[in-house]
């Protein structure tokens, strides 16, 4: 059987992949680190339980059940994930992916080859990983994680909706039965040899940081937001936010065009008929299998093949992701107050600048002042909080301003015309 490692398995997300591939049946190695007081303590909730309490409250078909995890699947030896695991998911902020990609090739990773699984893998992650891994080792990056979920204590996971699908890039060499083994996991994914369908569609980018920065003050002065519904407060009822996370939206699709990748939802050319096209065929497959939520994954995912390699609007993003269907010309704040996912509260999250700044909006900014892009907006966030937090975001922990590239090392990659 496959064995799947999980580094770390103490954040939220980690939970959710401990519990749920567990649940449906695969092999599972979740490390927790030995240094850390709050991984520690994870892990000895789980151990003392016997598993964890997954919660699935909006999950058609799968109830909320207590997840059985033996001993042995559980643990602090980093070794294990290099020699006993098939591939390493790394569902931890991409801040963190250099540092911990070092500590895990201190223990054999480049010498056993262990596909790495970057969930996700936030903007131009290879490159960075590459430098250390050497060129060429394979990474897979997902365009998102596969759940919005939280941890309300330890040994508790809290999946309030998996994503229904999402993209996945191979990046770097990799041999037939590992894609195989990775595909056979994830069914639902859009995979993909564009590094860029995956690093263009980090939708972190648009929805984290301009909301936050913009209402920064008000944000401190909540006590970190514990009163506001960061999606519904901070976007969908300001229109002036909508329109400049929408200026950034276009930003990234304007790099996608300039280098020759396909788009949906650019202004100068969204093509909506073809869109719609897409999604209806869909929307009648859905109405058949509307009670058999995992058919249905992988029945969208072969419908929604083609967009595997298009870079794709925010509010495009909202239609296969959420099911909140597109409507041409509706301004993205509208969007987002039809989301039902966004109406549940939510409150401002400190990663939504710590990690999404340095390797989501910076890099994309910084790229589109190389290519003479329009970037006001995105230079506006990173202008606006390096005045506001007194953080010169090329200073960050992980930052990725892509200095250490020349535009066609990056271009190349982007298109997935790098050769080893």
């Amino acid at each position: 059987m496959v064995k799947i490692g999980i580094y770390v398995a103490s954040t939220q997300s980690g939970s959710a992949f401990l519990a749920d591939l567990v649940d449906q049946g695969h092999d599972v190695y979740g490390y927790f680190r030995g240094t850390s007081d709050h991984a520690q303590e994870v892990m000895e909730r789980i151990r003392g339980q016997g598993g964890v309490y997954l919660e699935r409250p909006n999950e058609i078909g799968l109830g909320s059940r207590f997840v059985d995890i033996r001993e042995d699947q559980i643990g602090s030896d980093p070794k294990r994930l290099v020699d006993d695991c098939d591939m390493i998911v790394f569902p931890l902020p991409a801040i963190y992916q250099e540092e911990s990609v070092h500590r895990l090739k201190d223990v054999g990773l480049t010498h056993k080859k262990r596909p790495v699984i970057l969930a996700p893998g936030r903007s131009f992650p290879s490159p960075y990983l590459w430098r250390i891994l050497g060129e060429g080792y394979p990474i897979v990056s997902f365009s998102t994680c596969p759940y919005s979920c939280k941890s309300p204590e330890p040994g508790r996971s809290l999946i309030k909706r998996r994503k229904r699908n999402w993209i996945g890039s191979w990046e770097g060499i990799f041999d037939g039965e590992d894609k195989k083994m990775i595909m056979n996991i994830w069914p639902q994914v859009l995979w993909t040899s564009l590094p860029g369908a995956t690093t263009l569609n980090n939708i972190g980018a648009i929805f984290h940081p301009g909301p936050y920065i913009l209402a920064w003050d008000e944000i401190e002065t909540e006590r970190d937001g514990e009163n506001i519904s960061y999606y519904m407060d901070l976007i969908a009822n300001r229109p002036e936010v909508g329109r400049t996370i929408e200026g950034i939206d276009q930003m990234r699709l304007g790099i996608a065009v300039r280098i020759g990748l396909k788009t949906f939802g650019y202004s100068e050319n969204p093509r909506e008929n073809e869109w719609e096209r897409t999604m209806e065929g869909l929307r009648r497959e859905e109405t058949l299998l509307h009670d058999n939520p995992n058919k249905l994954r992988i029945t969208r995912a072969s419908h929604l093949g083609d967009l595997s390699d298009a870079v794709i609007s925010a509010q495009h993003w909202l239609d296969y992701t959420y099911g909140v269907r597109r409507k041409p010309n509706e301004p993205l704040h509208k969007a987002i107050e039809r989301t039902p996912t966004y109406q549940n509260r939510s409150v401002p999250q400190g990663r939504y600048w710590r990690e999404d700044i340095p390797v989501s909006l910076l890099p994309l900014v910084n790229l589109a002042q190389r290519l003479d892009i329009p970037n006001s907006d995105g230079m506006r966030i990173l202008d606006d909080f390096k005045e506001k937090a007194g953080i010169d975001p090329n200073g960050m922990q992980g930052a990725r301003n892509l200095e250490e590239f020349d535009d066609d090392y990056l271009v190349r990659y982007l298109k997935g015309e790098l050769c080893w």
